[in-house]
């Protein structure tokens, strides 16, 4: 008995075998996508067939179909941030050069192509990444079983060229936030006390109801980084001022920041009365404004929470849990390598000659 699998022109997947007793052609469906194609695979394997027919090329799928699995599976272990930033990534740069290949016939030769083309607009570094979202794709897709093997597992991405971005000096954010508008500073200075991953991950979510005035903690819900789903940060007694002035400000505005309006869940940062997603181009504006031309992003005032602490000695494991990292040479290795007084501390340790 010889039997096909192949994809009819609906998108269906079909498995057809002739019946050993009468002769007639049998099809079996399986409906349309990745996992029925599996699944009529596994079908023709039950029986062991001599042979397979498909109407589209051999190498499998094409790589835009298991991008568009990846990203809708994704949205069950991923942050919603992290699943936009790759589907912006995915649409407008990586699918428009790989999307109509076939994952069998994505090679190192091709992907050379798209490193040098790629090279020509960005740094070496945004196009490790974006290799490493290729990678992520297909590796995922093999333990899906959707294709058999990842065709460039081998491939060596080009080396990165980040530059190391010093944390933020106390006289920087006094200048940023001499010029930042209200939210802005509210961002901020949560960062600086708190070492909160900016963004709405964690620094945007915190309502008023997180915060503990008699016991003096923010409840903080982490960020899904493989930390703890949730931490207590101690309130420094500068940022306890501010966040008692914060909410009279509010009171006074009749804002009901505790019960919030219909899309306002009484967020600490706001806008115009709304939930602030994001303050990238209002810190552009700032920091312009205050004249700082070198590269800094809102995540060096986390930065700076983290290397200020650890440079005065703060406790290691305990400024790791602030920060929400599930192991503390994370702490050691992102943070501490960039500050050079505690280098230079254990430099002078040494006895003289």
């Amino acid at each position: 008995m010889t039997m096909a699998v192949y994809q009819l022109k609906d998108g269906r997947w079909v498995v057809q075998y002739r019946d050993r007793g009468s002769g007639k052609y049998r099809r079996e469906y399986f409906g349309r996508g990745l996992e029925a194609e599996k699944k009529a695979r596994a079908r023709n394997k039950q029986f062991d067939f001599h042979y397979t027919r498909r109407k589209l090329p051999d190498p499998g799928p094409l790589f835009s179909e298991l991008a568009d699995a990846y990203l809708t599976a994704g949205r069950g272990w991923m942050e919603a941030s992290t699943v936009r930033y790759l589907y912006i990534k995915l649409t407008r740069v990586i699918l428009p050069e790989l999307g109509h290949v076939q994952a069998g016939r994505i090679s190192d030769h091709l992907l050379d192509k798209y490193v040098a083309r790629r090279l020509k607009k960005v740094k070496r570094t945004t196009v490790h990444r974006e290799l490493a979202d290729i990678q992520a794709v297909l590796n995922w897709s093999v333990r899906r079983k959707y294709i058999p093997k990842n065709p460039v597992a081998g491939y060596k991405k080009p080396s990165r060229d980040d530059d190391i971005i010093r944390p933020v000096t106390i006289d920087e954010c006094r200048r940023i936030l001499e010029h930042a508008p209200e939210h802005v500073k509210r961002a901020l200075t949560i960062s600086w006390y708190t070492g909160l991953r900016p963004g709405r991950a964690e620094l945007f979510r915190l309502t008023w109801d997180d915060v503990d005035f008699k016991e003096k903690t923010i409840l903080v819900r982490s960020a899904r980084k493989k930390g703890p789903p949730a931490r207590q940060v101690p309130i420094h007694p500068a940022f306890m001022v501010k966040l008692k002035r914060w909410k009279k400000a509010g009171a006074r505005r009749k804002v009901d920041q505790a019960s919030g309006s219909p899309g306002h869940r009484g967020e600490i940062i706001t806008y115009n009365g709304k939930p602030v997603k994001s303050i990238k181009k209002s810190f552009a504006t700032a920091k312009q404004k205050a004249g700082i031309t070198r590269r800094l992003t809102p995540y060096a005032f986390r930065h700076a929470f983290a290397t200020t602490v650890l440079a005065a000695g703060g406790d290691l494991k305990a400024t790791s849990e602030i920060l929400g990292h599930s192991r503390q040479d994370t702490t050691t290795r992102i943070y501490q390598h960039t500050n050079l007084a505690i280098r230079r501390d254990v430099v002078l340790k040494l006895p003289w000659l």
